[in-house]
């Protein structure tokens, strides 16, 4: 059977266009997809076959393949929108679309495409709370006031780790861990052997897995963990700089990647300042990714 979803969408920004106009696009789906524009906002509309027969009740009570099937569908969909947005802001020239793109306003299912059944936001794949935020308390006061003290700034990767979370694009996600992942391991031996800074500054750099495996352990004793994942993510990172044809991201791939990154630079930061109250306080790091539930 047919189930039909549809998107919402606000452009970060604006489109040239008259007053009232709006426009279609087609886009390559499974079934059929179809790009509604206007000056600020996105509809995105797509239909595609299920094996089974789905009733209202069962929407809201998703099976474990149906919202697998479902998150598959909506990822596409978020594909095409991003596709299309980038593809106008590029070609139309327009700067006043920004980099962030578009945020996603709605999200509804439908199994006759007239009564349709919201999503809720949090509902949806996404990439869950950053395993950082803290709150500002008396206690946690005390130990931003020592920071000050002591002249410590956080480190620079933390800056492309939250640009690397709050981007929607799968390629842009993964381009910025993966900056976030190369400065924090360097930023990290800087501060455990301020005498390397020449090296590691003026000097090409090794592979990411060399850095958070051999590296590592030759200076703490310890590898990261997964650092077989952050050297597997550098070369793909690779591909979608000098080769983006040969390298298909998923917004789920790219989510779970970020949150790998995420977790390397607190282990980085725990073995820095192992009495650290603030740091060590978000327990290992990683967040589950969460897909569409009931």
């Amino acid at each position: 059977m047919n189930i039909y979803l549809q998107q919402h969408y606000s452009i970060s920004g604006t489109i040239h266009m008259d007053d009232g106009e709006e426009y279609i696009f087609n886009l390559p789906f499974e079934g059929k997809c179809e790009i509604k524009v206007t000056d600020s906002q996105l509809e995105v509309n797509a239909v595609f076959s299920f094996e089974k027969i789905i009733t209202d009740s069962d929407l809201e009570k998703m099976s474990p393949h149906f919202i697998k099937v479902v998150a598959s569908n909506l990822d596409h969909m978020r594909h095409n929108a991003f596709y299309l947005i980038n593809l106008l802001k590029y070609s139309l020239n327009n700067d006043c679309i920004t980099e962030e793109l578009l945020r996603v306003s709605s999200t509804e299912i439908s199994i006759d495409n007239s009564n349709w059944y919201v999503i809720p936001p949090k509902s949806m794949l996404q990439m869950g709370p950053s395993a950082s935020p803290r709150e500002l308390t008396k206690e946690t006061s005390i130990t931003v006031q020592n920071y000050i003290d002591d002249k410590i700034e956080p480190f620079v990767a933390l800056k492309h780790l939250h640009r690397a979370r709050k981007d929607d694009v799968p390629r842009h996600m993964w381009i910025e861990a993966t900056i976030a992942a190369e400065l924090a391991i360097k930023e990290f031996l800087i501060r455990l052997k301020p005498d390397m800074e020449l090296i590691l500054l003026e000097l090409p750099s090794p592979h990411l897995g060399t850095l958070y495996g051999k590296v590592l352990e030759h200076y703490i004793g310890e590898k990261y963990p997964k650092s077989n994942k952050l050297a597997d993510g550098s070369t793909i990172r690779n591909k979608l700089i000098h080769r983006p044809k040969e390298a298909n991201i998923t917004y789920e791939k790219a989510v779970e990647y970020v949150q790998i990154v995420e977790d390397a630079i607190y282990f980085l930061l725990r073995k820095l300042y192992p009495m650290d109250p603030i740091i060590n306080s978000g327990g290992n790091g990683m967040t589950p990714v969460r897909h569409i539930e009931q």
